[in-house]
């Protein structure tokens, strides 16, 4: 495993449980979305406050990259999305996220609003532009 992925790893880790410590009832401040091989769990994830954050971890066995329309560049509070994002014509993609456990987080903190996305599966990492499947999530974001 690269040094990144251990990161990233620890990081889905430690928003896991900081959701585990707060109300069941809401909205919390990070959440971790579990990509499967035909599906993301949960569909929305919903999020709130200035430093919310969305991890996607994949576990299914494809190459995940997650998509959002270009107009979400606006809805960052952050300028760059890179190294994770990046804005490709019509859209915003992330990096390839291998399967067997590797994870994608948001660059920054997202305004309120809500956001749909797609997740594109590809058996290898040469089809991204060719995806096998793809899977739409959003995420919700309140203040």
């Amino acid at each position: 495993m690269r040094l990144s992925q251990i990161g990233l790893s620890l990081l889905a880790i430690q928003l896991a449980c900081l959701g585990c410590a707060s109300t069941p009832s809401g909205p919390r401040s990070h959440a971790v979305v579990q990509i499967n091989n035909m599906n993301v769990a949960p569909n929305v994830a919903k999020v709130s406050g200035p430093k919310n954050s969305v991890v996607w971890n994949n576990w299914s066995s494809s190459v995940a990259t997650v998509n959002f329309p270009a107009s979400i560049a606006s809805a960052f509070v952050c300028d760059e999305l890179r190294p994770l994002f990046v804005l490709n014509g019509d859209r915003v993609e992330s990096a390839q996220a291998l399967g067997d456990n590797e994870s994608l987080s948001t660059p920054c903190a997202l305004k309120p609003g809500t956001y749909t996305y797609e997740v594109w599966l590809s058996p290898s990492r040469m089809g991204r532009e060719n995806p096998q499947l793809k899977v739409k999530g959003q995420i919700q974001v309140t203040d």
